[in-house]
């Protein structure tokens, strides 16, 4: 009962979360207009300089795979396409609303660069595996641990108990979180993603990003964010430093590595390896404080 308790306690919390703060209005509203002209929307943008700049750091990132150099929003545009840059919008206002640290315990920057890590290459698993680009690839592997956040700030008490259990058990953070909360950073997270209408399939693919194998209706990006998730601990940027290391071949000799083959990925251990090496050289090119100032 007392962790019954809890999750309606939790759950009721999530209400008092304000919805998300829109980068611009004016910009979204833009975005949600179909024939938008790039060149207005590109003079809308470049009034916030700030946020210009990091929208042409994204369209150089070597994760895109640009071959010129880019240095003007309009050209920006033309790369990334409206889509994108509405993911983009919505990941700096994601950002902006959660970057505040509240503590040594939990370091924010830690944490984001996991989940901007986590979002690149999940846009690089997809074009890799030709995967139907919708434009929620890149955003639920931004947000996929979102509901840390929201635990940390919501429930600081006890998810430091969390972050602690973490580090002094090795043990997995949802067994924490199960342990001390009852309730999942994925179960929040899809909760509030609810509250803040995000696409379904987004809402979806956070909810299983620890256990494809159960999502009978998105898969597909599942598994994505599933595989990203590990590829981002693989090359070294965890979530948590004390999270249990994760190692290529324990990875591919595992029932979920079985599951992701049998769904028509094709990978073997050579293939992830080249991945692995892949992915290093782009994170050794790029400016990975995206988010940063």
């Amino acid at each position: 009962p007392m962790k019954r308790n809890n999750i309606q306690r939790i759950i009721k919390k999530i209400d008092e979360v304000p919805t998300l703060p829109m980068v611009s209005t004016q910009i979204m509203a833009m975005l949600n207009n179909e024939d938008i002209q790039v060149k207005r929307l590109a003079a809308l943008i470049e009034r916030d300089q700030a946020l210009a700049v990091k929208i042409i750091k994204i369209a150089n990132s070597a994760f895109y795979g640009t071959l010129c150099k880019v240095s003007t929003i309009d050209h920006a545009l033309m790369l990334l396409g409206t889509k994108e840059i509405k993911d983009i919008l919505l990941a700096f206002s994601i950002h902006h609303f959660f970057s505040e640290n509240l503590g040594k315990e939990f370091d924010r920057r830690t944490f984001w660069r996991h989940s901007v890590i986590c979002s690149q290459i999940s846009r690089y698993l997809g074009r890799h595996f030709k995967i139907k680009e919708d434009g929620t690839i890149f955003l639920t592997g931004l947000i996929h641990d979102i509901g840390k956040v929201i635990f940390d700030a919501y429930f600081h008490k006890e998810f430091l108990m969390i972050v602690h259990q973490v580090h002094s058990t090795h043990s997995s953070f949802s067994k924490a979180e199960k342990e001390i909360l009852g309730i999942t950073h994925y179960q929040i997270a899809a909760e509030l993603l609810k509250k803040w209408n995000f696409p379904e399939k987004v809402i979806m693919n956070v909810f299983y990003h620890h256990a494809p194998w159960h999502d009978r209706s998105h898969t597909e990006g599942s598994i994505i964010v599933y595989l990203s998730n590990i590829l981002t601990k693989i090359v070294g940027y965890p979530c948590l430093p004390a999270e249990n290391k994760m190692d290529l071949h324990s990875f591919t000799e595992s029932k979920a590595f079985d599951f992701i083959v049998q769904n028509g990925f094709e990978l073997n251990h050579g293939i992830l390896d080249r991945m692995v090496i892949r992915i290093e050289d782009m994170i050794a090119s790029e400016d990975l404080d995206i988010f940063g100032s």
